[in-house]
Protein backbone atom coordinates (compact mmCIF):
# COMPACT_ATOMS: atom_id res chain seq x y z
CA UNK A 1 0.00 0.00 0.00
CA UNK A 2 2.07 2.96 -1.13
CA UNK A 3 2.29 5.92 1.44
CA UNK A 4 -0.77 8.48 -0.23
CA UNK A 5 -3.31 5.32 -0.07
CA UNK A 6 -2.42 4.55 3.81
CA UNK A 7 -2.69 8.37 4.93
CA UNK A 8 -6.46 8.64 3.17
CA UNK A 9 -7.23 5.49 4.76
CA UNK A 10 -6.10 6.71 8.28
CA UNK A 11 -7.39 9.84 8.14
CA UNK A 12 -10.54 8.55 7.25
CA UNK A 13 -10.88 6.30 10.23
CA UNK A 14 -9.52 9.15 12.31
CA UNK A 15 -12.32 11.63 11.17
CA UNK A 16 -14.79 12.09 13.69
CA UNK A 17 -17.80 13.13 11.78
CA UNK A 18 -20.65 10.80 9.70
CA UNK A 19 -20.48 8.46 6.45
CA UNK A 20 -22.52 10.40 4.14
CA UNK A 21 -23.98 8.62 0.79
CA UNK A 22 -25.13 11.26 -2.00
CA UNK A 23 -27.07 10.09 -4.65
CA UNK A 24 -26.38 13.13 -6.85
CA UNK A 25 -24.30 14.01 -9.85
CA UNK A 26 -20.91 14.57 -8.79
CA UNK A 27 -19.99 18.36 -8.22
CA UNK A 28 -23.75 18.27 -5.90
CA UNK A 29 -22.80 14.83 -4.43
CA UNK A 30 -19.52 16.55 -2.99
CA UNK A 31 -21.33 19.90 -2.09
CA UNK A 32 -23.97 17.89 -0.17
CA UNK A 33 -21.38 15.65 1.92
CA UNK A 34 -19.41 18.36 2.93
CA UNK A 35 -22.76 20.22 4.15
CA UNK A 36 -24.71 17.32 5.80
CA UNK A 37 -21.10 16.33 7.56
CA UNK A 38 -20.58 19.79 8.67
CA UNK A 39 -24.39 20.50 9.75
CA UNK A 40 -24.23 17.40 11.69
CA UNK A 41 -21.13 17.61 13.64
CA UNK A 42 -22.02 21.29 14.55
CA UNK A 43 -25.16 19.94 15.57
CA UNK A 44 -23.94 18.01 17.80
CA UNK A 45 -21.40 19.96 18.89
CA UNK A 46 -24.03 22.29 19.93
CA UNK A 47 -25.59 19.82 21.94
CA UNK A 48 -22.67 18.93 23.76
CA UNK A 49 -22.04 15.60 22.73
CA UNK A 50 -20.80 13.80 20.04
CA UNK A 51 -21.78 12.05 16.62
CA UNK A 52 -23.07 8.39 17.76
CA UNK A 53 -20.49 6.47 16.26
CA UNK A 54 -20.87 4.47 13.05
CA UNK A 55 -23.79 7.28 12.21
CA UNK A 56 -24.52 6.61 7.80
CA UNK A 57 -26.42 9.68 6.42
CA UNK A 58 -27.68 8.38 2.98
CA UNK A 59 -28.97 11.44 0.90
CA UNK A 60 -31.27 9.81 -1.59
CA UNK A 61 -33.92 10.80 -4.91
CA UNK A 62 -36.78 9.84 -2.63
CA UNK A 63 -37.54 8.62 1.03
CA UNK A 64 -41.03 5.99 0.82
CA UNK A 65 -41.90 4.56 3.96
CA UNK A 66 -45.65 3.75 3.04
CA UNK A 67 -46.02 7.68 1.79
CA UNK A 68 -42.98 10.04 0.57
CA UNK A 69 -40.92 11.37 3.52
CA UNK A 70 -38.45 13.98 3.80
CA UNK A 71 -36.49 12.08 6.12
CA UNK A 72 -36.34 8.77 7.98
CA UNK A 73 -34.13 7.36 10.70
CA UNK A 74 -33.63 4.07 11.40
CA UNK A 75 -32.20 2.59 14.14
CA UNK A 76 -30.26 -1.00 14.48
CA UNK A 77 -29.28 -2.55 17.73
CA UNK A 78 -25.95 -4.63 17.70
CA UNK A 79 -24.65 -7.42 19.00
CA UNK A 80 -22.26 -6.10 21.46
CA UNK A 81 -25.30 -3.73 22.61
CA UNK A 82 -24.21 -0.59 20.55
CA UNK A 83 -26.71 1.08 18.60
CA UNK A 84 -26.34 2.70 14.91
CA UNK A 85 -28.06 4.99 13.24
CA UNK A 86 -29.22 5.38 9.47
CA UNK A 87 -30.77 8.78 8.51
CA UNK A 88 -32.43 8.96 5.20
CA UNK A 89 -32.72 12.28 3.47
CA UNK A 90 -34.68 13.17 0.73
CA UNK A 91 -33.94 15.60 -2.45
CA UNK A 92 -37.51 15.27 -3.65
CA UNK A 93 -40.79 15.00 -2.02
CA UNK A 94 -43.86 14.34 -3.55
CA UNK A 95 -42.18 15.76 -7.26
CA UNK A 96 -40.98 18.97 -5.69
CA UNK A 97 -36.83 19.56 -5.58
CA UNK A 98 -35.91 19.77 -1.71
CA UNK A 99 -33.41 22.62 -1.29
CA UNK A 100 -30.22 22.17 0.66
CA UNK A 101 -31.68 24.52 3.57
CA UNK A 102 -35.18 22.20 3.83
CA UNK A 103 -32.48 19.27 3.41
CA UNK A 104 -30.73 20.19 6.70
CA UNK A 105 -33.23 20.62 8.73
CA UNK A 106 -34.66 17.17 8.24
CA UNK A 107 -31.48 15.90 9.38
CA UNK A 108 -31.24 17.95 12.31
CA UNK A 109 -34.79 16.61 13.14
CA UNK A 110 -33.22 13.26 12.59
CA UNK A 111 -30.39 14.01 14.28
CA UNK A 112 -32.49 15.05 17.50
CA UNK A 113 -33.64 11.49 18.20
CA UNK A 114 -30.55 9.83 17.46
CA UNK A 115 -28.94 12.15 19.93
CA UNK A 116 -31.51 11.22 22.45
CA UNK A 117 -29.85 8.30 23.90
CA UNK A 118 -26.49 10.51 24.74
CA UNK A 119 -28.27 13.75 25.92
CA UNK A 120 -31.44 12.54 27.00
CA UNK A 121 -34.61 13.89 25.76
CA UNK A 122 -35.80 17.60 25.47
CA UNK A 123 -37.57 18.72 28.58
CA UNK A 124 -39.30 21.10 26.57
CA UNK A 125 -40.69 21.62 23.08
CA UNK A 126 -42.12 24.79 21.65
CA UNK A 127 -43.07 24.24 18.21
CA UNK A 128 -42.96 27.35 16.56
CA UNK A 129 -45.38 27.59 12.86
CA UNK A 130 -43.99 30.49 10.67
CA UNK A 131 -45.42 29.18 7.97
CA UNK A 132 -46.85 31.84 5.76
CA UNK A 133 -50.36 30.89 3.45
CA UNK A 134 -49.00 31.49 -0.28
CA UNK A 135 -51.32 33.28 -2.40
CA UNK A 136 -52.70 30.69 -5.45
CA UNK A 137 -51.87 32.67 -9.13
CA UNK A 138 -54.83 34.08 -10.47
CA UNK A 139 -56.92 34.13 -7.56
CA UNK A 140 -57.68 38.00 -6.27
CA UNK A 141 -56.37 39.44 -3.68
CA UNK A 142 -59.60 41.38 -2.54
CA UNK A 143 -62.99 40.68 -3.66
CA UNK A 144 -63.57 43.30 -6.64
CA UNK A 145 -67.13 43.29 -6.64
CA UNK A 146 -68.55 42.53 -3.24
CA UNK A 147 -72.26 40.38 -2.99
CA UNK A 148 -75.09 42.62 -1.61
CA UNK A 149 -75.95 42.70 2.25
CA UNK A 150 -79.08 42.94 3.83
CA UNK A 151 -78.07 46.29 6.14
CA UNK A 152 -79.79 47.00 9.43
CA UNK A 153 -81.88 49.51 8.53
CA UNK A 154 -83.37 46.84 5.54
CA UNK A 155 -82.02 48.64 2.69
CA UNK A 156 -79.74 47.27 0.21
CA UNK A 157 -76.11 47.93 0.27
CA UNK A 158 -74.99 48.33 -3.33
CA UNK A 159 -71.69 50.16 -5.04
CA UNK A 160 -72.68 53.38 -6.53
CA UNK A 161 -72.91 53.87 -10.21
CA UNK A 162 -70.30 56.09 -12.00
CA UNK A 163 -72.71 57.91 -13.90
CA UNK A 164 -74.47 59.01 -10.58
CA UNK A 165 -70.82 60.27 -9.19
CA UNK A 166 -69.95 62.42 -12.13
CA UNK A 167 -73.40 63.91 -12.72
CA UNK A 168 -73.18 64.79 -8.66
CA UNK A 169 -69.40 66.10 -9.50
CA UNK A 170 -70.62 68.13 -12.86
CA UNK A 171 -73.55 70.09 -10.40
Amino acid sequence: MSATCWTAVVRRLRRRGPTVIVDSRRRQAGRLRREVARAARTYARGLGAELPAGLLVVVQRVVYEGRQLNGLLQAFDGVSGNRRYVVHLALSVNGRQVGDDELLAALRHQLARALEDIVGKPVLNVPLDLEVPRVRAGAPIVELRPEPHERQDGHERRAVPFQRVEDDQAS
